[in-house]
């Protein structure tokens, strides 16, 4: 009978050195997959918070790819983002019976705008890629408070006097005129457009990118 050839311990050699290498290769794999795919955005995510508590003074919810693992954490109902004085007047006449009364009113108010943080005010993380989606709520007139007023004008008519109601009138005019210069100022845009850049500058500061969205564009 033909006898059998020993086990060459050459040909294991090899097939020793492949095994080792394969199973540095998948060790190395899964070490990179950990420290890309979970480690990377969990820290971001955690820097992120954290960055945004220290300069807004609230957590926003943060999540990677959709899933949440920060909760929105608001001990402040409202943020503000911008303040603004306005400077409104107002000026009102009556006449009876030829008799013109007149009342004419300046006063300065502070606006001020940001968000309702009872909306949603949402960080997103991608995995791959760890870009990162910013959902704001929709900016809000947070405030509209009169500072100074002065009367410029209270003049009675002959027989047509000026009455207390219709000082009461007066300043619920000016109010309404403030309200309206507030709508047609550009206040709420430029409260978003203030709040984007510091938003962007806490991200790009932890090594990812933003992008803005409205959950409106839903």
């Amino acid at each position: 009978m033909p006898q059998e050839k020993p086990y060459s311990k050459g040909f294991a050699k090899p097939v020793l050195i492949t095994a080792l290498a394969v199973g540095v290769v998948l060790v190395a794999s899964a070490i990179a997959f950990y420290l890309v795919l979970v480690r990377a955005p969990a820290e971001i995510a955690g820097n992120v918070a954290e960055e945004f508590r220290e300069f807004f003074n609230f957590t926003p919810r943060v999540t990677i790819d959709q899933t949440v693992v920060i909760e929105q954490s608001t001990p402040i109902m409202e943020v503000s983002t911008l303040s603004r004085n306005l400077f409104v007047e107002d000026r009102w006449e009556d006449q009876w019976i030829g008799s013109t009364k007149a009342v004419e009113i300046r006063g300065t108010f502070t606006v001020k705008a940001g968000f309702d943080l009872r909306e949603p005010f949402t960080i997103n993380i991608t995995r791959y890629g760890l870009a990162i989606q910013a959902s704001l709520p929709e900016p809000r007139i947070l405030s509209l408070e009169i500072n100074t007023y002065k009367i410029i004008k209270d003049e009675n008519g002959w027989w047509n006097r000026v009455t207390d109601q219709d000082r009461e009138e007066a300043f619920y005019r000016l109010r309404t005129a403030a309200r309206k210069a507030v709508q047609n100022s550009g206040i709420l845009e430029e409260a978003r457009a203030t709040a984007e850049p510091r938003i962007r500058e806490i991200v790009q500061r932890n090594g990812s990118t933003v992008e803005f969205w409205s959950p409106l564009e839903d």
